[in-house]
């Protein structure tokens, strides 16, 4: 064949080949972000679980700790760039499992004293994937952890709130 007729051949070849190369590399970088955010949001569940399990209940260090934050920063996470405390709830459950309506009541039957376990759940996380062409939003499954009580921020000898 002339060369002359097979000039753009070679462009549109590398058009074809190009876009779905492009694509390909791009939707494995978006798997493993998303892999990534995916144990992060597990890991802020886990941690926020333990932290609420030796810390005081009114403290509020514990949620703004699990999300990978300092103690007195209370924004957005450094790590997870649209996770917020606003995600997280924190709820104090009974020996049967059930919410304890009081849990900072120290003097009644049905606050403190009943606190036999701590669970933190993430819900609504939106996912939102950076592929060009595609606006895609993933809403991620709940994350939730549970963990029996320990010390919930009091001393056992003495019975004074100790900080976290």
């Amino acid at each position: 064949m002339n060369r002359k007729h097979m000039r753009g051949t070679y462009t549109v070849e590398f058009a074809f080949i190009g876009l779905l190369m492009f694509t390909l590399l791009f939707g494995v970088l978006e798997m493993g972000r998303l892999y990534f955010t995916v144990n992060a949001l597990d890991e802020a569940v886990r941690r926020g679980t333990r932290l609420a399990a030796v810390c005081n209940i009114s403290d509020p260090v514990v949620l703004q700790r699990a999300i990978f934050n300092a103690a007195g920063d209370a924004g957005t996470s450094q790590l997870i760039g649209n996770l917020s405390t606003t995600n997280l709830t924190l709820s104090y459950l009974d020996a049967t499992g059930a919410l304890v309506a009081n849990p900072t009541d120290t003097s009644g039957a049905n606050g403190f004293r009943a606190i036999r376990y701590v669970r933190l759940s993430l819900q609504n996380f939106v996912f939102n994937l950076f592929i060009p062409g595609f606006g895609v939003s993933i809403t991620l499954p709940a994350f939730r952890a549970t963990l029996p009580r320990e010390s919930l921020g009091r001393h056992s000898d003495s019975g004074e709130i100790t900080p976290c």
